[in-house]
């Protein structure tokens, strides 16, 4: 079985893609906090750690385009997919390994009246292919300081 769950942060604007044959792609980068205690979260900050984990996601069809659309940087979402991994040649012959999370089910979360950012209440911001999906809006504001690229 190959399924995963995601509640982060987009760390930079989604780019979206078209293949040749017109399909549409969009990649994205979701920030995931490791949920470390106060003490340790302390601790790997003093050291230069990092206390998130920067997960590669792809979304296509009308996923990506919605994804492209309605989110941006610092945005929080809830996504649903499967780990897909990939090589190929680089331009200076070496081999390239990728991982992503391929989005089936991306869902908007957080709110204006959601000025934490807490994971606690998924809104109507849902999307799955062929349904409709509703979009509130988020008051929350990355600093871009506190993302390590």
């Amino acid at each position: 079985m190959n399924n995963v769950i995601l509640i982060g942060r987009l760390t930079r604007d989604p780019e979206l893609r078209y293949t040749q044959g017109g399909n549409a792609m969009c990649r994205f980068t979701v920030a995931v906090d490791r949920g470390l205690s106060k003490d340790k979260r302390a601790e790997a900050e003093a050291n230069g750690q990092l206390t998130a984990d920067f997960i590669s996601c792809i979304a296509w069809g009308k996923t990506a385009e919605l994804v492209a659309n309605y989110l941006s940087k610092g945005r929080q979402v809830a996504l649903q997919g499967r780990i897909q991994t990939s090589s190929y040649e680089g331009q200076d012959g070496n081999r390239i390994y990728r991982t992503d999370v391929v989005a089936d089910r991306v869902e908007f979360i957080g709110s204006q009246g959601d000025n934490q950012g807490s994971n606690a209440g998924f809104n109507q911001g849902n999307y799955q292919q062929g349904n409709n999906f509703g979009l509130g809006d988020d008051a929350f504001q990355l600093d871009p300081d506190d993302v390590p690229f």
